[in-house]
């Protein structure tokens, strides 16, 4: 009976670890039409600088649309609490808008702080994200194809 006890305290607190972790890390698979990026009519990236100016505007093509959902699937995100973001931000900002042309019944916008913090419009709270990949920036220039 001792054992049995010992045995169900280690699930439920390992359940316990799981959930928590499960809560707080976010796969890039579960963001909403993030998997129907293919499909979308337009994807558009907007960079800015830290006071909001437009830097530059790019609309994606196919080949940029499929290495930018991979960028965004294959990286995870730590969910965060607090809407107040402590510390030194990145200078660029960047604003990716995805239509489909089904009456606007579909849209994804992802605002990111440099490549340190996303923000999924609607989904999450609304709050902004730790970014697991510190390169994730470079990548996501790499597919612009640009000197930002």
């Amino acid at each position: 009976m001792k054992h049995l006890k010992i045995i169900l305290t280690v699930i439920i607190v390992l359940f316990v670890i799981a959930s928590v972790y499960s809560f707080f890390n976010i796969s890039g698979q579960e963001i909403k039409f993030v998997d129907k990026l293919l499909e979308a009519k337009s994807v558009t990236v907007i960079v800015m600088n830290e006071d909001g100016d437009e830097r530059a505007e790019y609309n994606l093509d196919i080949t940029q649309i499929e290495q930018f959902k991979k960028l965004i699937e294959e990286n995870s995100y730590t969910r965060r609490i607090s809407s107040t973001i402590v510390g030194v931000l990145p200078d660029k900002r960047y604003t990716i808008f995805a239509n489909w042309n089904d009456g606007g019944q579909k849209h994804l916008q992802i605002s990111l702080i440099g490549g340190e913090y996303i923000q999924i419009l609607g989904e999450y709270g609304s709050h902004y994200h730790k970014i697991n990949n510190p390169d994730f920036e470079n990548q996501l220039i790499s597919i612009l194809g640009a000197e930002i």
